[in-house]
Parts: structure tokens; sequence; C-alpha cells
């Protein structure tokens, strides 16, 4: 079961919208997820009737480098040394099934059953690299895909996630590089008909961050985004734009410190404002235009003294500006 605690202002990650249904009950889905604000926070707890379970969790990794692997044959290493690749398979599954060794054997046919599954998970995570470790020029293809299912009390959810992207990384000279990735997601949720958690997203996004570090000790960034997400669960799907912009300057101070700016604009243009717009959809930002402006700073002044200071500034669709600062000093005995 989902329940909502309230706490202060601002470190929750949830917040009430009231009650839609008029019912007098705060249900789940009068709580929307939120970046800023917050005031609720969700926890979940088991119901007071209890079950045996069998709680499983397991996970694999392996690592490929052609190169090392044809290393008698000097032709062939000369061509695939440039090619590695990662494999990550990860599995966790808390049942009811009694009988044990379906799930400890791994047949997945008992996995993620609705009648006696739980929560659980199966995620895959397959890398292709192209001079992996080259500063020059790298490339990472990636293909990323997890199933899950949880059971409420209110019913049982499935979700679906997938990414395909491909990661550039490239070096013009010492002091400039460039990062890009071009990413297509996937994002579906299949929820009872009372949640507001439901969606069929579909997104592309275009990141590319621009380094330039003049010193050792400094460095300039932008960083570009570009994408399109469209949510196809209501009638009329739920089209949003984003373009994105930030520069962002860092300086360290040789072992004692580093100080961080950085400024943001990300505009949001939805294409309706009768549809629900799905917090995963927008990620977390609200349509319109959002500035954002942070600062941070960390010194320490003697080995057992540090000071921090920390500063952020929004404006959230055109609303009213809101800063928050905090400085502390740290001594340590």
């Amino acid at each position: 079961e989902k329940i909502f605690l309230k706490v202060e202002k601002g470190t929750g990650n949830y917040i009430y919208s009231g009650d839609l249904n008029s019912n007098g009950i705060a249900d789940e889905n009068e709580f929307e997820p939120v970046l800023f604000d917050g005031d609720f926070i969700q926890i979940t707890l088991p119901t007071e009737e209890l079950f045996p379970v069998i709680d499983l969790k397991t996970s694999t990794r392996w690592k490929f480098e052609l190169g090392k692997l044809l290393n008698g044959k000097r032709t062939s290493k000369s061509i695939f040394n440039a090619i590695s690749s990662e494999t990550y398979w990860r599995i966790e599954e808390n049942s009811k099934e009694t009988d044990l060794k379906q799930i400890y054997l791994l047949n997945f046919n008992y996995f993620q059953n609705p009648k006696s599954t739980i929560r659980g998970f199966n995620l895959i995570q397959q890398d292709f690299f192209v001079f992996e470790n080259d500063p020059d020029l790298s490339f990472r293809l990636r293909y990323l895909q997890r199933k899950s299912i949880n059971q409420f009390s209110g019913g049982v959810e499935r979700a679906y996630n997938r990414e395909r992207s491909l990661r550039i990384r490239f070096r013009l000279i010492k002091e400039f590089s460039n990062q890009t990735d071009l990413i297509n997601e996937q994002d579906n949720v299949y929820a009872p008909i009372t949640s507001n958690r439901k969606r069929i997203i579909n997104s592309d996004r275009v990141i590319s961050d621009f380094s330039y570090r003049p010193e050792r000790n400094i460095e300039v960034g932008l960083k570009i985004q570009v994408g399109r997400s469209v949510d196809n669960y209501p009638d009329q799907p739920t089209i949003i734009d984003v373009n994105s912009q930030s520069l962002r300057f860092n300086f360290s101070f040789a072992g004692n410190g580093r100080l961080k700016f950085e400024v943001e604009r990300n505009e949001l243009i939805g294409n309706t404002n009768q549809n629900f717009i799905p917090f995963e959809l927008t990620r977390g930002n609200s349509i319109g235009k959002n500035y954002f402006i942070r600062f941070n700073f960390d010194y320490r002044l003697t080995a057992n003294l540090q000071s921090t200071v920390n500063y952020d500034s929004r404006i959230i669709g055109g609303g009213k500006a809101i800063h928050t600062a905090r400085a502390e000093m740290r001594a340590y005995f």
C-alpha cells in the first residue's frame, strides 16, 4: 500500500492536488510528483496479512575486449582491437510461489506472475564500444530494457522501459571536447483504471555537451538539448517539444575546494491543455519557459574547517522568481 506522509515544504517530492473526487479521502491519484516545493513523501507499507515469500536477487556482468581475446593473431587484433562490449543482466523477484525451485532455477514462466508476484523486475543492458578509452574519438551504442511488476492494494501495475541510444565523444584539440547523445526512449505503465500513472510515452532527444578547458582546473561548458515526447495513452496524444540550453563554469582550488556556476533555460511547448500530463512526460518541468541559476562553492579553510555556500534561483513557467540560499561552516575535532 502506498502511503503519503506530510513533511516540511521543499523536502518532499509530492504535492496534494485536493479532493478531486469529493469523497473526503486523500486518494493515491490526488498526489502529484514535483521537482520543487513538495511537501509529501511516499512510503510503501505491507498489509497486516502476512504471506511466506521467496525473495530472489541475482545479476551478472560480462566484459568483452576482442583485441585481448584474439591476442595470438596480430592481424585480427589490429582489426578488432577497437571493439569491446559490456553486458549487464539483473533480476529481482519477490513472490508467493510455493514451488521454490522454479524461482531458484530461473524458470521465467513463473516470474512476474500477477497471481503470485508481489514485486519484481528484469533488466538487461547491452553496450557496444568503439575506441572505448580513446579521448580523441569514441562511440557507445546502448540498448537498455526493464520490465517490472508491482502488486499494490489498488491492483497490479506493470511497467516497460526501453532505451536505445548512441553516444559520440570527440576532441578537436586538447582543450576542447564534445559529447553528443542521440536517445530514443519508451516508458509504458499499465495500471488500474483509478490510477493516474498510466502512460505510453515515446521520446526522442538529442543532447550535445561542449566542454572547454583552457587550464586543468578551469572548465567552461555549453549543453544544448532538443527533443519531443509523445504520450499515446489519451485519445488525443499529448505532444511535448522541449529545447534547453545551459552554460556552466567550474573552477577547482588545487584540492582545497571548487566553485560551480550554472545558468539554464528550459522551454516546453505542449499541443493541448486538456489532457493530464504525467510527471515523466515533462521530467518535472512546467509547460512554458523555465529558468534556473545554480551556484555552489565548497572550500576547505584548514584541515578541520570546511565551508559551503549554495544558491539556487528559478522561474517556473512564467511564475515568480524563487530564491534559495544556504551557507554552512563545519569544524571537525
